[in-house]
């Protein structure tokens, strides 16, 4: 029997219908203030659907669920695992997160154990490493990102060099600098800051903030005098 994954019978979708609306509203905090992105898929949408595509669906398994109703217990509470993976709170809430990222464990170690005789098993089924993901056309970056934040190793790419930039922004640099402590003088200075424990990309964040505002003050003491900070009616007269 084929098995089949869990998008391929059912989902949720008032719940993610209703959390994929609400991130419209939503501006601190979300990558749509990065850079503007034409046709930005909802993360909420994202995530759903990739733990979907992941996670077997129940009736893949009468041999651990028997009847229908056993089935149709185990597919509620996945859909309890999804309604509560898309709302905007549980965006970094690890404990959401991991229990997750174990349903697509356990779906990926049944699968490896059932093509464990496939003449490539060591290359394609690997127990102990998830699949790759990769998007060609990743645009504003939505699915590489929530397939990392759900435990896949994401590789992105585009023909556009603002969607590469963005993709580069929030997939691969935070990586590299994750619990890092930031470098900027004024916090290597700052004994308390020195003893903060940089969580995440906390750090990195601390130094965008730091080199940014230099570059702006740098910026306006070079060529500020070139922009008035208020136009008047008079200086309008003036201008062809």
């Amino acid at each position: 029997m084929t098995s089949k994954k869990l998008i391929e019978v059912a989902l949720p979708l008032e719940a993610i219908n209703i959390a994929s609306a609400r991130e419209k509203s939503i501006r601190h905090g979300h990558p749509s203030t990065l850079h503007l992105w034409w046709a930005r898929r909802p993360l909420a949408a994202a995530r759903a659907v990739i733990f979907a595509q992941m996670v077997d669906d129940p009736s893949s398994h009468p041999d651990l669920f028997k009847t229908e109703k056993a089935q149709d217990k185990e597919r509620q509470r996945l859909f309890r695992i999804i309604e509560d993976l898309v709302l905007w709170e549980n965006t970094t809430n690890e404990t959401v997160l991991q229990a997750a990222r174990d349903e697509i464990w356990a779906s990926w170690r049944r699968a490896c154990a059932e093509h464990a005789d496939h003449p490539r098993a060591k290359e394609l089924f690997d127990r102990h490493k998830l699949p790759a993901f990769h998007d060609p056309f990743a645009g504003g970056g939505a699915l590489p990102l929530e397939a990392q934040r759900l435990g896949l190793e994401s590789y992105a790419s585009d023909l556009n060099p603002v969607a590469v930039l963005i993709n580069k922004a929030m997939i691969e640099i935070p990586p590299r600098f994750a619990g890092r402590p930031p470098v900027n003088p004024e916090v290597r200075a700052n004994q308390r800051d020195r003893l903060t424990t940089w969580r995440g990309a906390q750090g990195l964040a601390e130094d965008v903030r730091h080199y940014g505002q230099w570059m702006r003050d740098d910026a306006e003491r070079r060529i500020g005098h070139l922009y008035q900070v208020e136009v008047t009616a008079e200086m309008a007269k003036v201008r062809p």
